[in-house]
């Protein structure tokens, strides 16, 4: 689920409000920070260029790369330092999934629902998981310092100011800010780039304003309601879960969050709904390239010279496994 941080939402959002996005925050929850991976040191170009010109966008495989990448570099960090260290499993496609106006995926609705399974994942791998066990198991004084080991102690940070107006801070200390300057080439660009990326202006509300979109809503909700399910829009469909009383047994809320997901799907697949938003989607696109193309080709170049660091740290990993180091 995120490399880092899910679009404008927090990674530690309950199951159902992570319905429109659970992949990534979930997956952001495990690794974080590791989806906003990616900076070889290339500056951002005071140009946007032809489309012929624009590096292309890293794939679901080559995300999961550049996680393990960075997970493999804070561990090592990390046993340097004095403390062990497991580094969490990549992101799987289907963590990184993200449906922020309606799930149209038949087979991810089938599996997750509304994703309510892989946000309770990440929580039990946050409270249950190796390293989660290891430092239960150190003094108050190791804890702290493991934690200020791991990222940072606060007193020496970035910050960067988003384009939806808000400032955000990492620190420039601990292995994590390590890591990502050696994955990405310049610590401090790579996090510049990354908050502009994942923090562009919010579109949907002109989205959902549009006559298409209307349109193609009361169409969805035409299918639903034949489905048995009488929902005015997808959000309206959330906002219904929302108001579910908490402490549903696991299976039973996955059960219901696959029924309306797949219903959600299906809908969304055989109504306009599914093809509008990605029309509507390419359109706000360019405007956000109109006004930060530098920057995002700037943060996909990264990505991509990043790439090769991350395959020969790979190739390390599997050779130091085979030799039980």
């Amino acid at each position: 689920m995120l490399i880092g941080t899910g679009k404008r939402e927090a990674a530690d959002g309950t199951a159902r409000t992570a319905a429109r996005g659970a992949g990534v925050r979930a997956a952001a929850a495990v690794l974080g920070g590791v989806l906003l991976a990616g900076t070889a040191g290339c500056g951002a170009q005071r140009t946007n260029g032809d489309a012929g010109d624009r590096p292309r966008e890293i794939t679901a495989a080559e995300t999961a790369l550049l996680a393990s990448a960075q997970e493999e570099l804070v561990g090592r960090c990390m046993e340097r330092h004095g403390f062990r260290y497991w580094p969490a499993a990549p992101p799987t496609r289907d963590e990184l999934r993200e449906f922020p106006y309606a799930v149209d995926d038949l087979g991810w609705a089938r599996r997750h629902g509304y994703g309510g399974d892989l946000q309770r994942k990440a929580s039990r791998y946050q409270r249950t998981g190796p390293n989660a066990q290891y430092t239960k198991g150190l003094s108050a004084d190791r804890r702290r310092a493991y934690a200020v080991t791991r990222t940072g102690d606060g007193t020496r940070a970035v910050e960067v100011t988003a384009p939806n107006g808000v400032d955000i801070r990492q620190n420039r200390t601990g292995c994590l800010a390590q890591a990502q300057g050696r994955l990405y080439g310049d610590f401090r660009e790579w996090f510049r780039l990354s908050t502009v990326v994942t923090n562009l202006p919010d579109r949907s509300g002109k989205i959902r304003r549009t006559a298409l979109y209307g349109s193609a809503v009361e169409a969805w909700s035409a299918c639903m309601k034949e489905k048995g399910h009488t929902y005015g829009s997808p959000s309206g469909l959330q906002t219904a879960l929302e108001k579910t009383p908490d402490g549903a047994n696991p299976r039973e809320a996955h059960r219901i969050e696959v029924r309306l997901a797949t219903a959600e799907a299906a809908c969304a697949r055989s109504t306009p709904l599914s093809a509008t938003v990605r029309t509507l989607e390419r359109h706000y696109a360019e405007a956000d390239r109109a006004q930060y193309g530098a920057d995002i080709d700037a943060h996909r170049r990264m990505q991509l010279s990043a790439l090769q660091r991350a395959r020969g740290l790979a190739g390390g990993a599997t050779q130091n496994a085979a030799h039980g180091k």
